[in-house]
């Protein structure tokens, strides 16, 4: 009896662990905003993020899984068929930039997205893509509870999760990109 009640209890509280980190959107979800280099007098551009799906807490943790026993085959491979959405930079010389993986968590000010792809430039012009193993782009979205706010890009970051499968930066070599008047499109 008290084997099928921890039991019980076990499997709730995974429900409710799993349904606490689904996404608040359901569908595709797009924001806009500019983006800001830290080279002075590079051009703002335009961003359109859209947002298809989160990754599930079961996939980050296999990622997770992956990188801690440093499994770089099953990981990018792994990395390497999602598809949760796209980062776009609109201007003459457009750049259309597809993520791995999307994450979003609560935070004390209201949300953080996370994007995460291999790494690679966000200036629309170049296609440059960084040849390091384990250095990827990263995109933080910091919002508040009505979906706007500001994020920050970087380029070649080294990452690191937490114990239930939240995709962290520990450094980076390049520095970030700013994103400002970040809104959600209704």
């Amino acid at each position: 009896m008290n084997r099928k009640i921890i039991t019980a209890g076990a499997v709730a509280l995974l429900a409710v662990i799993c349904l606490g980190l689904q996404p608040a959107f359901g569908a595709v979800v797009t924001f806009r905003g500019r983006m800001y280099s830290a080279v002075a007098g590079a051009p703002a551009y335009l961003v359109k993020i859209e947002i298809s799906e989160f990754t599930s807490p079961e996939e980050a943790l296999k990622l997770v899984g992956f990188m801690s026993r440093g499994d770089d085959s099953g990981f990018y491979s792994m990395l390497r068929g999602l598809n949760r959405g796209n980062i776009q930079f609109i201007g003459s010389q457009g750049l259309n930039i597809k993520f791995n993986v999307a994450q979003e968590y609560q935070t004390e000010k209201g949300i953080r997205i996370v994007l995460m792809t291999e790494g690679r430039s966000v200036e629309p012009g170049t296609s440059k893509f960084l040849n390091v193993p384990w250095r990827f782009l990263i995109v933080f979205l910091d919002l508040d509870k009505n979906y706007n706010g500001a994020g920050k890009i970087y380029e070649d970051a080294a990452i690191g999760a937490t114990r239930d499968g939240n995709i962290t930066m520990s450094s980076s070599y390049t520095i970030s990109k700013e994103l400002v008047s970040i809104k959600l499109v209704k």
